[in-house]
């Protein structure tokens, strides 16, 4: 229908370089496409338009042709991006920036649809769901929201005639930008060694996916004298996390009560924990200061993690609990030593000669001397300096 300019709030707008084109086109072929207007009584609010209608305001038209939406509208935006999108004289870039404010719009109001493996059941909004609204691919509709995002980096590329040559300059971009990456890359770290500082920055210095397993024996918190609070240790392991390759393990030997921590934190930084320890059985292990009607604590539990889905080296499961002696205190060099046999066993249950074998917590050294046994690489990290020397002596 034909609506008075006078009838109309005639909104502000910003008279760029676009205005001056729609204006143009105006005076040479009218208007291709009708405005969008609010209201039960005049003056209606410009919903779609607002460019158009100033001009035709400006020129001294005193009529325009216009849908009028009377119904209260919930969302105008909505409507407002539909019309616009619907219009045969958009430039590629306005097309792609719409459909980038439709799909944000989406996500406001129904939420981000998480991913993995609940996808189907959880509530939200996706990307497919907006080519479904808009009668796109998802090929395309992801094509054109990455370029939506190149403009908002460099709204220079709206100088670019055709969607096709801005597509090739960014993809051109990002591979210069991926070659520049790439030789910022740290180079292959230098197995086979100890080294001597915080775990958490040394392992920055790691590229991703570098590890087949990580077995460590963390500080525990209920040392009185060097108890570590385990939260202060969880920046570790999310880095730990990202030096291990894909379907690999990670094995924590802990107390029973840094066991419930880890069982809950770890699956926050992406890890799969398995719900029960291995049970490493010290026979010989005689514990003091228990009540008359207390059992001798002979056992340390171990908690086994997963990044993806790994595989152990035998075709059948192997037992959840291990059997081997403690170190006899003569022989330690550390005060909570681990036996090389139970680190060998583990380390042969889930991986091969060849692995690269991280531990953050190098403590006595133990796994250094365990993948020298058995023909794997290992990197240990060790932050006390006297701890170190001696693990340097022990691998010497």
């Amino acid at each position: 229908m034909q609506i008075n300019l006078s009838d109309i709030l005639i909104p502000p707008v910003e008279k760029d370089e676009k205005y001056g084109l729609i204006k143009k086109s105006i005076e040479e072929h009218d208007l291709f496409h009708q405005v969008l207007l609010h209201g039960n009584a005049p003056p209606y609010k410009v919903l779609a338009g607002k460019k158009r209608v100033a001009i035709f305001s400006e020129l001294g038209r005193e009529s325009i042709e216009a849908r009028l939406f009377e119904e209260e509208i919930k969302n105008p935006q909505e409507i407002s991006l539909h019309e616009n999108l619907r219009r045969n004289n958009l430039s590629w870039h306005e097309q792609v920036e719409l459909e980038f404010e439709l799909n944000n719009l989406r996500v406001q109001e129904h939420g981000q649809k998480r991913m993995g493996r609940d996808w189907g059941n959880n509530k939200g909004w996706t990307k497919e769901m907006t080519a479904i609204e808009l009668g796109i691919s998802m090929g395309g509709l992801s094509q054109d929201l990455k370029l939506a995002e190149a403009l908002l980096i460099n709204p220079e590329l709206r100088n670019v005639k055709d969607k096709g040559t801005a597509l090739k300059l960014i993809r051109l971009a990002e591979k210069r930008v991926s070659n520049e990456l790439e030789s910022l890359r740290p180079p292959e770290i230098e197995m086979n060694k100890a080294l001597l500082g915080n775990s958490e920055e040394i392992l920055k210095f790691i590229k991703s996916e570098t590890f087949d397993v990580c077995l460590t024996d963390p500080p525990w918190s209920e040392y009185k004298d060097e108890g570590v609070p385990q939260i202060t240790l969880l920046p570790v392991f999310k880095e730990v996390f990202r030096v291990l390759k894909p379907n690999s393990f990670l094995y924590v030997i802990t107390s029973t009560t840094d066991f419930t921590f880890y069982l809950q934190e770890l699956p926050k930084i992406g890890f799969q924990v398995q719900k029960y320890p291995i049970i490493w059985h010290k026979p010989k292990t005689i514990t003091h200061g228990r009540r008359t009607w207390e059992y001798a604590r002979d056992f340390e539990p171990i908690l086994v993690a997963a990044k993806g889905s790994p595989s152990l080296t035998a075709g059948v499961e192997y037992s959840a609990v291990l059997r081997h002696d403690n170190v006899h205190v003569s022989k330690m060099i550390h005060e909570h030593e681990k036996p090389v046999s139970l680190i060998t066993e583990l380390l042969q249950q889930c991986s091969y000669q060849g692995a690269k074998i991280l531990d953050p917590f190098a403590g006595s050294g133990v796994l250094g001397e365990a993948c020298r046994a058995t023909g794997r690489h290992f990197l240990l990290v060790e932050k006390d300096y006297n701890k170190f020397k001696r693990i340097e002596r022990r691998l010497a």
